[in-house]
């Protein structure tokens, strides 16, 4: 769609306004998405609210302009000085908004919305989107964000939830009408060849046998530890298992310390946070999810996008990614007996979880491409454009 004004034809300007551009699924979804629309219609700019991260690199080499501010975490036990700085930040955001002018502002995460919702009204932007990628739990406790999102939902033109999942959760926690929540589930590249790279470059050493990788963030939702002691049950009954870790964060040292233990000593490699995690994927056997709670984890379908076998907790929406039996195995969070159970079963069926790998990677073609997931938004862009310029 282009915009007329006076005469003149340009793009649709977009601007996005999320936290950093660290490896995360958000940004990772942001990032896919911004670089894949039609730049024939649209003009995107990133702006980072805390920080920058190593995805920028990519959106300087696709000349997609970006701009960072830092600003100190909130501290919500404060009020006082919490809301001094919220002020401050608005401010700011404020002021990106009146010199790009755009038609459209997208609020990726939770704090980047409401604050990207209060400077939409100081510069009287068209049309604000917001997104919802997770349930509300990071809620609780916290009810000046509650107070601000639902201030910021009056005026939100339309909410993007990832999930079903999210969306229910959305509607039974916030007050926010039906029709402005939209569901766009999150999209993957399916790889054109097989990584090229070995365990011995990725890992620095020739990792043997069968091997179990979970790739997620450092954070206590994620359910590292009970994965790691489901993975020292998988190796009492499966000893050639190896098990693979991609992600970084404060909980680093508890892990590594979970890891050496005597009944996983040797058997555990930290890769840290990488930008590969896709090959890393792609050499192993089965994909792992443990975490607690989820709005719609890409890690699942960049695992069926490779073929992949997946063993996930059924939390949020990743049943609505992985059919239980199909393309991979549920099991209950934080049980790792379970999870144990669910591993063991697909590492002494290599058949049969081969042929998992290939019913996943038929669904992500079906169901969950880049291309989709685009396509939704730029719908839902030209949709809003069309009714409110």
């Amino acid at each position: 769609m282009e915009i007329a004004r006076a005469g003149v034809t340009s793009r649709a300007r977009l601007l996005y306004v999320t936290l950093s551009m660290e490896y995360g699924g958000a940004e990772r979804q942001l990032l896919e998405l911004v670089c894949s629309l039609d730049a024939r219609k649209f003009e995107p700019h990133v702006c980072c609210m805390k920080g920058a991260g190593p995805l920028l690199q990519q959106l300087t080499e696709r000349q997609i302009p970006w701009t960072v501010y830092h600003s100190p975490p909130l501290d919500y036990s404060r009020k006082i000085r919490c809301v001094r700085q919220m002020r401050r930040e608005v401010c700011t955001l404020a002021r990106l908004m009146g010199s790009f002018k755009p038609h459209i502002v997208h609020g990726v995460l939770p704090m980047a919305c409401v604050m990207a919702g209060l400077a939409v009204r100081l510069v009287r932007v068209p049309i604000l989107v917001t997104g919802r990628r997770s349930l509300g739990c990071y809620k609780e406790g916290r009810p000046l964000l509650r107070f601000l999102e639902n201030l910021v939902n009056r005026w939100t033109d339309a909410a993007v939830a990832n999930s079903e999942a999210v969306r229910v959760d959305t509607l039974a926690r916030e007050r926010i009408s039906p029709g402005r929540l939209r569901l766009i589930y999150n999209g993957v590249r399916i790889p054109e060849a097989p990584a090229r790279a070995g365990w011995s470059e990725i890992a620095g050493t020739d990792i043997r046998g069968p091997v179990v990788c979970l790739v997620a963030n450092f954070f206590p939702y994620k359910g590292h530890l009970e994965f790691l002691d489901a993975a020292a049950e998988v190796a009492r009954k499966v000893p050639a298992a190896q098990f693979v870790l991609v992600g970084d964060g404060k909980l680093r040292a508890g892990i590594e310390k979970r890891a050496s233990a005597p009944d996983l000593h040797g058997r555990v490699v930290l890769l840290g946070s990488r930008a590969d995690s896709g090959d890393v994927i792609a050499l192993s056997d089965v994909v792992a999810l443990a975490s607690h709670e989820e709005g719609f984890p890409n890690v699942v379908l960049e695992a069926m996008a490779r073929a992949k076998p997946v063993v996930a907790t059924r939390v949020g929406g990743v049943p609505e990614a992985v059919e239980e039996g199909k393309t991979g195995l549920l099991v209950p969070p934080r049980d790792p007996g379970a999870m144990a159970r669910a591993l063991i079963r697909l590492l002494e069926d290599p058949a049969g979880a081969g042929e998992m790998g290939r019913r996943g990677l038929d669904r992500v073609r079906r169901d969950f491409t880049v291309e989709r997931m685009v396509r939704a938004h730029e719908d839902l862009y030209e949709g809003l454009l069309a009714r409110k310029l």
